[in-house]
C-alpha cells in the first residue's frame, strides 16, 4: 500500500509526533510513505526524527514558497518542489491523510 500524508502544522503540534509515529507504523510493515509539508508544517524539516524519515526510505517533499517565506534552507534528502509535488503525491496513492 502507498500512504500520503500532507502536513501543515508546525513542530511543537501533537500532528507532527503521529505523522512521525504513523510513518514509522507503515515502514515496519513494508508500505511506501510519501509526506508532504506545507504552511507551518515546512518547519518540521528541521527535526532530526523526519530526517530519519528521510533516511529509513519515507520520501519527503516540502512547498518551496512556503519553506522560502519563513526563511528555511534547503535540506539533504528532501525535496523543496511545489504544489505540483503534492497533487503527485495525492494522485499516487491508496491512501491521503491530511493533518492540519
Amino acid at each position: 500500500m502507498k500512504l500520503g500524508i500532507l502536513l501543515t502544522s508546525s513542530p511543537e503540534n501533537e500532528n507532527t509526533n503521529t505523522v512521525i509515529e504513523i510513518s514509522r507504523a507503515a515502514r515496519e510493515q513494508g508500505h511506501a510513505v510519501s509526506i508532504f509539508l506545507m504552511y507551518d508544517g515546512v518547519y518540521n524539516v528541521h527535526k532530526k526524527e523526519f530526517a530519519q524519515l528521510a533516511g529509513n526510505g519515507v520520501s519527503i517533499a516540502v512547498c518551496a514558497l512556503n519553506a522560502e517565506q519563513r526563511k528555511i534552507g534547503k535540506v539533504d534528502g528532501i525535496l523543496f518542489g511545489s504544489q505540483y509535488d503534492h497533487a503527485c503525491i495525492a494522485q499516487g496513492v491508496d491512501r491521503l491523510i491530511s493533518f492540519g
